[in-house]
């Protein structure tokens, strides 16, 4: 009969959620803080063209260099988030997967004796 070392199984599984956890957390706030600032970031460039119409001044703010930088960093920001998200949710289901096991295998021994 296999038994597995379930209680170091939870132990690394709970450890790697709460470390993982922690920076998607981080993560999510900067590019959520990032999403937000778009405006502001857009309203100091057009602030930049003085005084034209804020359409052209729009066109113009967005065609900068800054935006496009602001916009880099915001995706790859966003690209973090969402790959912490994955391997945070990949951990949780490994958890699952440890504790539906477990649960075999208490079952399984009491059918045996």
């Amino acid at each position: 009969m296999v038994y597995l070392d379930f209680e170091n199984q939870f132990d690394k599984t709970i450890k790697k959620i709460e470390e993982v956890g922690k920076l998607y957390a981080e993560a999510r706030g900067k590019s959520y803080q990032a999403q937000e600032l778009k405006g502001s970031m857009l309203a100091s460039l057009v602030k930049k063209c003085g005084d034209i119409p804020i359409s052209k001044s729009e066109i113009i703010a967005k065609d900068s260099e800054d935006y496009r930088q602001y916009v880099r960093e915001t995706a790859q920001a966003i690209s973090k988030e969402l790959r912490l998200k994955a391997e945070y949710e990949a951990w949780k289901s490994r958890f699952e997967a440890t504790r539906s096991l477990c649960s075999l295998q208490k079952s399984t021994d009491k059918e045996i004796q």
